[in-house]
């Protein structure tokens, strides 16, 4: 039987948990051990409250984060507000220890604001409301102790935010390994660099792309856009964002399956790799010789392999420079025609198998 797996708690649902036990807190003198809040996903959730204490005019309270089944590397750290009554009847809200500051434009808050989004903010700001009604004031201080450490493992350092993590949440709920979540990163590192002025983009897959761009172009890795698996994707939204020009660097075993029209390259959409590569070879031999060269290469278990044997028959120029253009078809179709593509097709054995660094040449 499939298991299903278990929900979790954005950062800003904690966030606000907190801070509503925190005003309860301030307002009764009496600690809460949970909260019940109303996300923007329509679920409603209670969350226990870990830690609790009052000094003069502060209370501050703490939420543990639970991401569920999700591999989010907050989980389990706790999440404290801090809260102090205002004379003004304002709500307002910032960072303390461990969440991050924005120093790039193009992000959810303007730069110099705590790395709290806007989502967060209006559930914080609405569950403090709930505790002091209209009229009265607070000032909201969110921190998180681990978060400073964590922020390494995050994007938070390639999105220019600094000192901390980010506190994150359209939902209010985790949901296990949301592909959202990893389009929506790419997203916003697009719109940063839109933000800066660039109308010139450099994109890959992975690691491996953006490490061969450095090694073999001179290309700063802080400068390449990471898109995983949503090529199609990526290319659209830079298009759509107004980039004018794109380079794509990729390894042969992400790309060749783009030269099949494929728009997202996980395998669990399916593989295909052998026998695109084996339905080029077929226009570059004679009808006789090609049952023979496609079984071989569909027996091959990774693309340098099928390369190995392109090289040793004679065909890989021929081969490698067709599988190229159909990339390079492909991607110029999904970017329009307001944005030039190029592209490097490369492999960790053989380096560049295929390059076109000016949009149109053959």
């Amino acid at each position: 039987m499939k298991k299903t797996l278990r929900m979790g708690f954005t950062t800003g649902s904690c966030a606000a948990a907190a801070a509503c036990a925190a005003a309860q807190l301030l307002v009764t003198g009496k600690a809460v051990p949970f909260v019940m809040l109303h996300t923007p996903k329509k679920i409603t959730i209670f969350l226990e409250i870990a830690e609790s204490s009052l000094s003069g005019n502060c209370a501050t309270c703490a939420v543990l984060k639970d991401s569920g089944d999700d591999p989010d590397v907050t989980n389990g750290v706790l999440v404290y507000a801090t809260v102090s009554l205002r004379s003004d009847g304002e709500i307002s809200i910032d960072g303390g220890e461990g969440v991050g500051r924005v120093t790039l434009p193009g992000l959810d808050q303007a730069v110099g604001s705590a790395a709290i989004n806007s989502v967060p903010r209006q559930m914080i700001r609405q569950a403090v409301r709930n505790v002091l009604g209209e009229g009265r004031g607070a000032h909201v201080v969110i921190s998180i102790p681990a978060g400073r450490e964590l922020a390494a493992r995050t994007f938070n350092p390639r999105l220019g935010i600094v000192g901390g993590i980010s506190v994150l949440g359209t939902s209010g709920i985790v949901e296990p390994m949301s592909e959202d979540a990893l389009r929506e990163t790419i997203r916003v590192e697009l719109n940063i660099r839109r933000a800066q002025g660039m109308d010139s983009l450099v994109m890959a897959p992975g690691n491996y792309g953006r490490d061969f761009l450095q090694k073999h172009y001179g290309v700063s890795p802080d400068t390449v856009v990471l898109c995983s698996n949503f090529i199609a994707e990526a290319v659209e939204m830079a298009a759509k964002m107004g980039f004018r020009s794109l380079l794509f660097a990729g390894h042969i075993g992400k790309l060749v399956k783009v030269a099949a029209g494929v728009r997202n390259t996980h395998s669990k959409y399916g593989d295909g790799r052998m026998a695109t590569i084996a339905d080029i070879v077929s226009r570059h031999c004679t009808p006789e010789a090609f049952p023979a060269l496609r079984d071989k290469i569909t027996a091959c278990v990774s693309c340098d392999e099928a390369v190995r044997i392109l090289k040793a028959e004679g065909l890989a120029d021929a081969v490698l420079a067709d599988m190229g253009r159909a990339i390079l078809q492909t991607m110029s179709r999904w970017a329009g025609k307001a944005m030039q593509v190029s592209v490097i097709v490369f492999s960790n054995v053989y380096g560049v198998l295929y390059s076109r660094l000016e949009f149109g040449e053959s």
